[in-house]
């Protein structure tokens, strides 16, 4: 009759025990359905640390629930109990997987943990359009993780890896979306031009063709195109490429400076100073256009003056001619290459021009304020705004100028 008594003693001290570690997972639930989420966490925090429900997994399924709350509650007070809630959440739904060995609540923990991959995707969003870039991708790496179709992260991560120098992830996450197919002309002209950048021509072209496959149309694969032909001297391709770029859009200064670039290689100069015209006329403070249609001046220019060197000495009156048509291509560079050295006063290439032309036409006060800027690496490139400005001659036709010259020759 004693020992009867005494076991029953021990059951009754084992079972009050056992309540006694539970109450705090059972306290957590019922904060959690009432809405408390300080109180829940507060005891859920404690269950974790008991030895006898840190190993249960319905304790780690509430622990992610009360996470999974505080990081998508609305109240300041729940929203600032955990900066990293979403992470907890992740962390406790996968420990209650790896302790629930009857999968008793492997379904809602799986469910629970979808919800978490969303909220990584969001918070990564917020923290993209912050340009905190590393914190976004190591957002968007979690919830690729969870979902590996998750297009929305996957575009977001490829770019933040691109941002944040990462090349390797930045290429695997463009690569996932062309075989998702994913509906975004971007993903392929980002990933061409990583390719570019390593100098793996093969892929570039192959990307942009696939781009240009599927979008066929889409205005930025066609510049990527262009661009590609340009950079690889495949000048006919590329000047195909612009035709349908400026098709699609007349107004972009890039279009008609990157012609007049194609026109100037195959010296079709009177095409090539068009172009350059319209960059400049599109966008007045063009300087590629600026220096480049100076520059087409001077070559010109230099090309006449060598024809008129290589002239019997007896043919004077046509010397005469052609030394003053390559001056007045000299003139008429002058405004241009002003315009580009007031943009980029420490030009080297640009300061040689003007110091040449004002050399030849005794310019003197502004061929001193070359040669001090010049002669100072650019210290003293303030002088710049001290140049006397030319302007531009009313009277200049180039087609009229390189008649009977052969500088428009082709090669």
């Amino acid at each position: 009759m004693k020992k009867i008594f005494l076991l029953t003693i021990i059951l009754v001290i084992s079972i009050t025990f056992t309540k006694a570690q539970n109450v705090n997972v059972q306290s957590a639930f019922m904060y959690l359905r009432g809405g408390q989420l300080d109180k829940a966490l507060e005891k859920i925090e404690l269950a974790i640390k008991n030895e006898k429900t840190m190993t249960e997994a319905k304790t780690w399924a509430y622990r992610g629930r009360i996470y999974l709350k505080i990081s998508v509650s609305k109240e300041a007070k729940y929203k600032s109990l955990d900066s990293n809630s979403v992470q907890k959440a992740y962390d406790s739904y996968q420990k209650s997987i790896e302790l629930d060995k009857d999968k008793e609540y492997l379904q809602d923990n799986i469910n629970d943990i979808n919800a978490c991959g969303i909220l990584f995707t969001i918070v990564g969003v917020d923290s993209y359009k912050k340009k905190d870039y590393p914190k976004a991708l190591d957002a968007f790496d979690k919830a690729i993780l969870i979902n590996s179709k998750d297009t929305v992260a996957t575009y977001y991560a490829a770019f933040c890896a691109e941002f944040t120098k990462n090349r390797t992830k930045a290429k695997d996450y463009f690569r996932s979306l062309i075989k998702l197919n994913y509906n975004e002309p971007s993903i392929y002209t980002a990933l061409a031009s990583i390719y570019k950048e390593e100098k793996d021509t093969t892929k570039t072209i192959k990307i942009i063709r696939d781009g240009r496959k599927k979008f066929p149309q889409n205005y930025d694969l066609i510049i990527s195109e262009a661009n590609y032909f340009l950079s690889t001297g495949e000048d006919i391709k590329a000047q195909s490429a612009l035709k349908q770029a400026i098709e699609k859009d007349s107004t972009n200064p890039v279009i008609h400076y990157n012609f007049g670039v194609i026109y100037e290689k195959i010296r079709d100069f009177e095409r090539a100073e068009i172009s350059y015209k319209n960059a400049l006329r599109l966008k007045a403070g063009y300087n590629d256009a600026l220096y480049n249609l100076g520059a087409l001046y001077v070559f010109i220019a230099k090309e006449i003056f060598n024809q008129a060197k290589n002239l019997p000495l007896d043919q004077t009156k046509e010397y005469d001619n052609l030394m003053a048509k390559a001056n007045k291509f000299l003139q008429q560079a002058l405004p241009y290459l002003e315009k580009a050295i007031k943009a980029e006063p420490n030009d080297k290439a640009v300061l040689s021009s003007l110091k040449e032309i004002y050399s030849r036409f005794n310019k003197t006060k502004n061929l001193d304020i070359i040669k001090k800027v010049i002669a100072d690496s650019g210290k003293n490139s303030g002088l710049i705004n001290d140049l006397e400005l030319s302007s531009l001659s009313s009277d200049f036709n180039l087609v009229e100028l390189i008649k009977d010259t052969d500088v428009t020759k082709k090669q």
